[in-house]
């Protein structure tokens, strides 16, 4: 199976982020940062809600995640908290434009449970991708295609749909984030989000209790 690509979406990318969950994404090999993490990389352990970066603060170092998950996320212009991306074990940990470009990152990154994570300072992936130029275009394509593909899926895919996308993707995170963040994760209300899993299999109403 491939490396897989952190779900963020290409709002980050552009400077406001969401996720996507469409197939192509799975197609791009992340092996090279994963083979540079596990050569070079130190251990590091992340408890619940401890930050792996800063919104705003220089992008010096990336990672592998080999066990747990986290979070991005920014304030939005009217002050509010919102929850733009997830990433899970055997994925990579970074914000790809900051790193390509050297920009501020635009979004905390917050361990949503205890994890374990490879770090690496960020030159070592822009000192590989500049050494082979097939494979930094073959990176940069890929970026576009995710984020572009992801547009597409916003404005073909139903709220209830990306909720079904959601939970079949990543059933535990649940367990690990509030309803109020899934909401806004997937752009809709929590009014919104409530119909819809009253309406999807699987729903109790004990999960209410992640509701706040």
């Amino acid at each position: 199976m491939k490396n897989r690509l952190t779900i963020i979406s290409p709002a980050l990318m552009t400077g406001i982020d969401m996720a996507q969950f469409n197939a192509f994404e799975e197609a791009i090999d992340f092996s090279f940062w994963k083979e540079l993490c596990e050569k070079h990389g130190e251990l590091h352990h992340y408890r619940r809600g401890e930050y792996f970066a800063y919104t705003g603060e220089a992008v010096k170092r990336v990672g592998w995640i080999v066990s747990g998950g986290f979070k991005h996320s920014l304030i939005d212009n009217s002050g509010r908290a919102k929850t733009v991306g997830f990433v899970f074990n055997d994925s990579v940990l970074a914000n790809y434009i900051s790193v390509m470009l050297d920009k501020k990152i635009p979004t905390d990154i917050i361990a949503l449970e205890d994890s374990d994570v490879l770090v690496i300072p960020t030159s070592m992936i822009r000192e590989r991708l500049m050494s082979d130029p097939t494979l930094h275009i073959r990176f940069l394509d890929a970026l576009f295609e995710q984020a572009y593909g992801h547009v597409l899926n916003d404005y073909r895919s139903t709220p209830e749909q990306r909720y079904r996308q959601l939970l079949a993707r990543y059933p535990r995170l649940f367990e690990l984030v509030s309803l109020g963040e899934i909401a806004t994760y997937l752009n809709i209300s929590r009014r919104q989000l409530h119909r819809i899993r009253e309406t999807v299999a699987g729903y109790t109403p004990d999960e209410e209790k992640f509701g706040n």
